[in-house]
């Protein structure tokens, strides 16, 4: 089991699709009623260790925000209280990596992943974030691998329009000063009540023609001998050559699930403060009570294409916030992605086959923050 641990909600930045954007609309219908969460954690150590023993599977724990380094001394004393618990194998991070530099090497050199967000380039990434955090956020990332950091560094983007679909992420591949090998990107949409102001649905066509360009650039560089780890590609490709199924690709309410500061257990750390799908408490719930007591529902579950996308996203299928024209256009975009990777699905088995490649290079640690599907 994977669990999101969240910090704080609270974030050091005001990002343009996320701080910037009201979440509430009174005309909407299905809109999820959100509770406050404590900004600091209010649980003790021993109740989250009593919690992590009872799990029957091996863990991870996925630190979050908010900025969840906004709480350094909860994350150090999180993995103190849990550095002899041999039932814990993994911990992550998902982070603006505004302050990377903050937490102190033998903290950070013991992560196995760390998503950091990024965009784009300097232009496009500041322009979201603010200026000055592509220049802070790359320095900090060259600074922890200085100081001995070998995990996988994820570049976490967030793409809308009018953004370069393609040209963003080959920029950040093909980066001299810090190039990244692992990519995920997820589309806002469907998440805030904007779609009226949006220019998606042509956007979205765009989207598709970028998702084309570098599943073709993603297939020149295996057949190179080099797996890029785009990880959209990565879950897809798995199930469709090594029959890989995950249920809900994030595996919200499955095998992932998000601890709140106040100790109450949600399905995925959007659902935060959502009170009526609260899953729990650390200190009185069984682990092994918490899957698939809220899952995906219709018109998901009936969809052809349901087996290999898996639902998209838990949060958006229970609340939607677009109209059906809108939540169609993304499920365009999710039905041509998938098409894509069975176009070039042959030609990557061919190069297992062959030995260009291995099984082992496309894959990765199940539900590592990662949605899979944008």
């Amino acid at each position: 089991m994977i669990y999101h641990v969240i910090t704080t909600p609270e974030c050091n930045l005001c990002c343009s699709y996320c701080g910037e954007k009201a979440f509430c609309d009174p005309g909407a219908k299905n809109e999820a009623v959100f509770e406050s969460v404590p900004s600091k954690i209010q649980y003790s150590m021993q109740d989250l260790k009593k919690f992590l023993i009872k799990d029957k599977e091996d863990v991870g724990i996925i630190f979050y925000g908010g900025e969840p380094l906004l709480e350094i001394d909860s994350i150090k004393q999180i993995m103190d209280s849990l550095k002899s618990e041999s039932k814990v194998k993994h911990f992550l991070i998902q982070t603006n990596g505004v302050l990377l530099n903050k937490l102190p090497p033998q903290y950070v050199n013991r992560f196995h992943t760390i998503l950091v967000s990024l965009d784009g380039d300097k232009e496009v990434t500041n322009s979201h974030r603010g200026q000055g955090t592509y220049e802070k956020v790359l320095s900090n990332l060259k600074s922890i691998v200085a100081q001995g950091f070998r995990g996988e560094i994820i570049a976490r983007m967030t793409i809308e329009e009018p953004t370069d679909f393609f040209k963003d992420v080959t920029y950040l591949i093909e980066n001299k000063e810090f190039p990244f090998t692992s990519i995920h990107w997820q589309l806002d949409a469907n998440m805030w009540h904007d779609y009226k102001k949006r220019n998606f649905s042509s956007w979205s066509k765009e989207y598709n023609k970028g998702i084309t360009r570098l599943v073709d650039y993603w297939l020149k560089e295996m057949k190179e001998g080099k797996v890029l780890r785009l990880y959209p590609f990565l879950g897809i490709m798995n199930s469709i050559l090594f029959g890989e199924r995950y249920g809900l690709r994030c595996g919200s309410g499955i095998g992932n699930f998000t601890i709140l500061p106040n100790g109450k257990i949600s399905a995925c750390p959007i659902m935060s403060g959502v009170s009526e799908n609260y899953l729990g408490d650390i200190r009185k719930t069984d682990p092994a009570n918490l899957p698939f007591k809220l899952s995906v529902q219709e018109p998901c579950t009936s969809c052809e294409d349901f087996e290999l996308c898996g639902g998209r996203c838990l949060y958006s299928n229970l609340y939607p916030a677009w109209p059906v024209k809108g939540i169609n256009e993304v499920c365009g975009t999710v039905k041509h992605l998938l098409r894509e990777m069975k176009r070039v699905a042959p030609q990557v088995q061919e190069l297992i086959f062959v030995g260009k490649i291995s099984k082992k290079d496309l894959q990765f640690l199940k539900y590592n923050c990662c949605e899979i599907i944008p």
